[in-house]
């Protein structure tokens, strides 16, 4: 049993104090290309349309946090609030594009002119609209490098569904809305779980085949993790994966050790702080780098070297 300690947390309650946006609804959190942390809040977010589906209106305010993170001493030196004004649309991500912010709804749908609604906003920090588009429906999850790439994955729905982009599970776009890289490989139903390295090469696990992949969009290796229903997935500095256990047990986190182009030993590992294990609510992935939130609402960084 390998054991990660943390330190140096966050009220996630007093961080939405400060910022004076305690009504608001915590939506999503990432890290950027820039190592920089992004926390989504919306004013109000829609009731589902008969209790199961995500509606795409929301006609409501979008505030974020904006932090920068000492990675090394695993705190939180500056953050600030970002006020988006008021979208049409019903926003689940936010990732940095250069130097503008990009909100993501994961779903769209098809409107009475055929065409689907535009899901995809580039907002400069004061919220004006600098580009709008479509990335399809039934987004899973989005990631963007570097270079200003949107990487999209897609859940079930996205890949089976009516919309016409999402049916190869896992997309790549450049900042204007364009496809310049989609799946042809792999028979994705859907594309549980994205994560990039520090080399910037895609990794992406799917169902059914629960295989890991990874990819400089020329090559590829494929892993198989042995692992079904894993959702969330880093590569450690010294080429370890840490990954979530799969169906039933999302809570429990292993190590597994990467050997170029196969995977060798798992491991059980547990997150501490102060001596006290961990129960978590969440994580944030990117690269080697991590956002862990307690069941207590306190949020923790850490850069994870090697396990």
């Amino acid at each position: 049993m390998k054991t990660i300690s943390l330190k140096n947390p966050v009220s996630f309650k007093d961080l939405k104090v400060k910022h004076s946006i305690e009504k608001y609804t915590f939506v999503n959190g990432c890290i950027g290309y820039n190592d920089e942390v992004y926390f989504l809040f919306s004013e109000h977010v829609p009731e589902r349309i008969r209790g199961m589906f995500v509606d795409t209106q929301s006609n409501t305010r979008y505030m974020a946090v904006h932090g920068i993170v000492d990675w090394t001493n695993e705190e939180m030196v500056y953050d600030e609030c970002l006020d988006f004004g008021i979208h049409e649309m019903n926003y689940h991500f936010i990732q940095p594009v250069g130097e503008n912010i990009l909100l993501l709804g994961a779903r769209s749908r098809q409107q009475k002119s055929g065409m689907y609604e535009k899901n995809a906003c580039i907002v400069n920090r004061q919220g004006e609209i600098l580009q709008i588009f479509c990335l399809s429906d039934g987004i899973e999850d989005c990631i963007v490098t570097k270079d200003g790439r949107i990487i999209t994955s897609y859940f079930d729905e996205g890949v089976f569904g009516d919309a016409p982009f999402g049916n190869k599970g896992l997309v790549v776009w450049d900042c204007m809305g364009h496809r310049i890289w989609e799946n042809e490989k792999y028979g994705i139903m859907d594309c549980e779980a994205i994560n990039v390295d520090e080399q910037e090469n895609l990794w992406f696990y799917y169902y059914t085949d629960y295989n890991l992949v990874r990819t400089d969009f020329k090559k590829d290796i494929v892993y198989h993790p042995g692992i079904e229903g894993m959702t969330k997935f880093l590569i450690t500095k010294g080429k370890q994966l840490l990954c979530d256990g799969g169906y039933n047990n999302h809570g429990q986190f292993h190590k597994i050790d990467i050997m170029y182009d196969r995977l060798d030993t798992m491991e059980n590992v547990n997150l501490e702080y102060d001596g006290n294990f961990l129960l978590l609510k969440d994580a944030v992935f990117r690269s080697s780098k991590a956002i862990f939130r307690d069941n207590r609402e306190r949020i923790y960084f850490k850069d994870i070297i090697y396990v």
